[in-house]
């Protein structure tokens, strides 16, 4: 009985609960949750600069171009919105590099 006991209170003893070292578990957890972030914050930024300005005016119900002045995009608001697309893009592939082996 006493064999059985020990391997149980020297690994809580070691700072592991169920054979977990949830303190590695927290890094990652962590990690995880901040390369999400960037990676949200990223898209959501390219996302908001291509909806700056319009490419094309819309035609109104009649069928004609709408009255009024057309504000083009910008050319470095639209190279911030793919830049910030590739920042997102490359997170998530350095992320999946990260976790399959096979490319390592």
């Amino acid at each position: 009985m006493m064999a059985t006991l020990t391997p149980t209170v020297s690994a809580a003893a070691s700072g592991q609960f169920l054979g977990v070292d949830w303190g590695n578990f927290v890094v990652v957890f962590i990690v995880a949750l901040l390369a999400t972030v960037v990676a949200v914050v990223f898209y959501a930024a390219g996302l908001r600069l291509l909806s700056h300005g319009e490419l094309e005016p819309s035609p109104d119900a009649a069928g004609s171009p709408p009255a009024g002045p057309r504000t083009p995009r910008p050319a470095l608001v639209t190279t911030g919105a793919f830049a910030c697309f590739a920042v997102a893009a490359a997170a998530i592939l350095y992320g999946l590099y990260l976790a399959i082996p096979q490319f390592h």
